[in-house]
């Protein structure tokens, strides 16, 4: 596998100064390209990790594996937090519909308490006022 690489972590892979990587560059002996001011060197990891140790290519499965079970882990969580924002969205549905059933009920307590008192005040009259239709007398005058 080929990868593009710094001019200073070629020159760590090899080690060797950073200007040696530059002189190997300018002589073509490494494939190398411009990325703006930066120079860029395409080696290939798979040489580098086979021939650095045996012990670096079991570390590398190891890293492998914790890599797919944080994945996996990743995954998991990923679908919780789904699930808790479907939750979440129910709760809040169920919120407004227990609000708008509160505000009915408070409106519907509003209107009947607005008739009873409307009945208290007309019982507060006399019976035979409310009956003949006697009004009350004011100022004096007879009826």
């Amino acid at each position: 596998m080929e990868e593009w690489i710094t001019v200073k972590d070629a020159a760590q892979i090899r080690n060797c100064s950073e200007r040696n990587i530059i002189r190997l560059i300018q002589a073509g002996e490494v494939k190398a390209k411009k990325d703006g001011k930066k120079w860029l060197v395409l080696i290939d990891t798979s040489k580098i990790y086979s021939a650095s140790s045996p012990q670096l290519s079991e570390v590398i499965s190891a890293l492998k594996v914790q890599l797919q079970e944080k994945d996996s882990q990743i995954s998991k969580l990923q679908d919780q937090l789904g699930n808790m924002r479907n939750d979440m969205e129910e709760m809040r549905k169920d919120s407004a519909d227990a609000s708008q059933r509160h505000d009915t009920i408070v409106l519907q307590l509003t209107r009947q308490l607005e008739q009873s008192q409307r009945m208290l005040e007309a019982h507060r009259e006399p019976w035979y006022r409310r009956m003949f239709g006697k009004g009350r007398r004011s100022g004096g005058e007879k009826q």
